[in-house]
Order: structure tokens, then C-alpha cells, then sequence
């Protein structure tokens, strides 16, 4: 087991399982930002012959989520979860043609007004997605 992934994890609050660590060095492990479906993890993981089941792929990533390690980027592509190891607040460009999301700065982007968040409820962010081809 790799002890820099194991280390995130746990301060993170997760058990470092084989599964987490295996995802985590495949995420994190050589410092790039990236944008990943789930889907795309287990064809990198069945590549290196760490066969761990898609379902487990997608409980480690949103467990990645809810820990503070990725974010999901939603309303990109339909259907799709996307998870983006870069959590700092920024925007998107999404290319309609690839698929692809690339990060925007968040200085980049002025929204000069929010309406008002619905009754009881608190607006935490604003995620900007500007679609290309």
C-alpha cells in the first residue's frame, strides 16, 4: 500500500482499504487535476489488474465526495457523473464534441447576481459550466 494515499485517507476520516488506496493512488498519486468518470477508473484499474467492481468504484468515489477529496461535477453531460479532484472553487468549459471538462478559474468567471435561495435554504456556490464544440 501506498503511504502518501493512506495518510489522505485518513485525514480525510476513511479507512484505507485496498480498494480507496488503489483509487486514491490512481487519482492523486501524481498530483494532477482530472476529471474522471467512474466508469473510466475501473477500465484504469482492470488495466493495471486491480480488478475492483464498478459498484465499489462508484461507493469509493462518492465516499471521496462526501469526505472533501473530489467533487462532482453536475450538469455536464446527462446521466454521467463526473468527479473532479481539483475541490477549490472554479468553473468549466465543457466540450459538447469530447466530452471533456476543462477547469475554468474562479476569478475568470462574475456573476454579478444570484437570485435569492428558496425559503430555508442557504446558497453555498455558484458552478459555472459554459458549453463548446
Amino acid at each position: 500500500m501506498n503511504h502518501d494515499q493512506i495518510k489522505l485517507l485518513g485525514a480525510a476520516g476513511l479507512r484505507a482499504t485496498q480498494p480507496r488506496v488503489s483509487i486514491a493512488r490512481l487519482l492523486f498519486g501524481d498530483g494532477k487535476d482530472r476529471h474522471v468518470t467512474a466508469e473510466w477508473v475501473a477500465e484504469q484499474l482492470d488495466a493495471a489488474d486491480e480488478n475492483i467492481v464498478l459498484a465499489s468504484v462508484y461507493n469509493t468515489l462518492n465516499a471521496f465526495v462526501a469526505a472533501g477529496l473530489l467533487r462532482e461535477v453536475h450538469g455536464a453531460e446527462r446521466g454521467v457523473a463526473i468527479f473532479d479532484t481539483n475541490t477549490t472553487p472554479h468553473h468549466h468549459f465543457y466540450n459538447e464534441k469530447t466530452k471533456k471538462l476543462t477547469d475554468i478559474p474562479a476569478e475568470a468567471v462574475k456573476v454579478l447576481k444570484l437570485p435569492a435561495a428558496p425559503k430555508g435554504a442557504k446558497t453555498v456556490g455558484c458552478d459555472v459550466i459554459i458549453r463548446v464544440r
